[in-house]
């Protein structure tokens, strides 16, 4: 039997992790499973609750750093797990019966490289997305509901499953991302790319908190950062110029360029990449109608 490690990253989430963590291990599974938090410098005391002796959450593992972004430290979870499938999820959602073993199963019965369940808003129950796409500007924008399983050219982050032997043969998440913005995005595309499919459970509902703003600094120049990184490691030359020209507002758009291609290891990534891949940016577009 597949074990799970169910991986949550966490920064100044206040009372949300606590309600997650009640609603995974209240909800409970058939299948063994381990859950591992990484409290990535927050501030707020939000993790305190998991290191006292007396915690009503016995068993789950904290790990704290001092704030390596949301890739490294779903990376970083991914390294101290044991698991034979890798759950990443969002430390603001709630979990129906039956939501771990759909994902292992879209796993290990139906071969996906990623599965994805429904995305619920929380307060809102009638709006659900079923996996992701860009528009013409790099935006994610959310998917109607299939009617089966589905492939799709993005599974959110806000829960997402894979195998482990999966994860390492891509490289895990991207490593050179600062902050926030684009990592769920980047890992889809980079399976679909290096030849497996992403899909998305419409029968399984995970229900997420949306906040109105970050509770902690994600400035544009992050995203442009990530934006320009993940271009320069996957497309072309023409789409790496789309993608540089969304960003033109930033005063410092030239000094951001400059970094990921002069202070950073992007260009070694690309041939990397570029070698390994089975299908480039060009068919992933076509493949999903996406007009960038």
């Amino acid at each position: 039997m597949a074990r799970a490690s169910i991986i949550i990253p966490c920064k100044n989430e206040g009372d949300l992790i606590k309600a997650t963590l009640e609603s995974i291990m209240e909800t409970g599974s058939p299948l063994p499973y381990e859950i591992i938090v990484i409290n990535d410098g927050s501030t707020d005391g939000c993790c305190k609750f998991l290191q006292s002796h007396r915690s009503s959450l016995p068993g789950v593992k904290l790990i704290n750093t001092t704030g390596i972004g949301s890739s490294n430290a779903r990376n970083l979870g991914a390294r101290r797990s044991d698991g034979d499938v890798l759950v990443f999820c969002d430390a603001h959602i709630t979990v129906a019966p039956g939501w771990l073993e759909g994902l292992v199963e879209g796993l290990l019965v139906r071969g996906a490289g990623a599965v994805s369940p429904g995305i619920a808003n929380m307060g809102e129950k009638s709006a659900v997305g079923y996996g992701m796409t860009w528009n013409e500007d790099l935006e994610a924008k959310w998917l109607p509901h299939p009617g089966k399983v589905a492939e799709v050219p993005i599974a959110p982050g806000g829960c997402l499953a894979v195998t482990r032997e999966t994860f390492n043969e891509v490289g895990g998440f991207e490593r050179g991302f600062r902050v926030y913005g684009y990592e769920d995005a980047e890992f889809s595309l980079r399976l679909w790319l290096f030849g497996y499919r992403v899909e998305v459970d419409p029968d399984i509902i995970v229900r997420h908190h949306f906040r109105k703003r970050h509770p902690y600094p994600v400035t544009l120049g992050e995203y442009g950062y990530n934006a320009i990184r993940m271009a320069i490691s996957h497309f072309n030359p023409a789409r790496i110029g789309k993608v540089i020209n969304l960003y033109s507002d930033l005063e410092n758009i030239g000094q951001l360029v400059a970094e990921v291609i002069f202070e950073s290891d992007a260009l070694e990534q690309r041939a990397l990449y570029f070698h390994r891949r089975k299908n480039d940016d060009n068919w992933f577009m076509e493949r999903f109608l996406i007009p960038l």
